[in-house]
This record gives structure tokens, C-alpha cells and sequence, in this order.
């Protein structure tokens, strides 16, 4: 799970959020204009994060409430490693 990222983004987030709040109520117009302009980026990288670490979690609920492995190609699901290689029964087609 990606946590690392998303514990990153947040300090980051914090930090720029602190910044911003410090300019803004001490008349600091250079710094508070910086962190302002930083602060969509770093929103954004936060959100990434958060958004996979929510599907990180989804997957793996899914493979807990799953009861066996939750893709299966059909055409490796049918064929035995057993068996050997059939040319003619596959249907993929590729251009030379």
C-alpha cells in the first residue's frame, strides 16, 4: 500500500498551509504569493495519493471477499500447461 507518498503529500500540504497562513497574517506578500501558487500542485499530488491509497484498499478487500483470483484470461484459463501449443486454435491475429 502506498503510504510512504501519501504521508509525504500531507507534511507538504501542511507545510505549505502553514506558510501560507503565516504570510498572509504577517503582510508577506512574496512568501504568501509563492506558497498560494504551491499550494494547487501539492493539492493535487495529495489527492493522487489519497485516491490510490483508496483503491489500494478496495483491491484489497475485494481479494479477501474474493474466493479465488479475481482476473482470468479465457484463453489461458482454457488451455492446460500440459497440452501443447495449438496454432491454429488461437484467435489473435498479428500483422507482420
Amino acid at each position: 500500500m502506498p503510504l510512504g507518498p501519501l504521508a509525504v503529500t500531507a507534511v507538504l500540504v501542511a507545510l505549505d498551509w502553514g506558510a501560507w497562513d503565516w504570510a498572509t497574517s504577517s503582510n508577506r506578500t512574496t512568501a504568501g504569493l509563492i506558497a498560494g501558487l504551491l499550494m494547487a500542485p501539492i493539492a493535487v499530488a495529495f489527492a493522487w495519493s489519497l485516491a490510490r491509497v483508496l483503491v489500494s484498499l478496495a483491491r484489497r478487500a475485494l481479494a479477501r471477499v474474493a474466493p479465488g483470483p479475481l482476473v482470468v484470461r479465457a484463453s489461458t484459463a482454457a488451455r492446460t500447461p500440459d497440452a501443447p501449443f495449438d496454432i491454429e486454435a488461437q484467435s489473435d491475429r498479428l500483422a507482420a
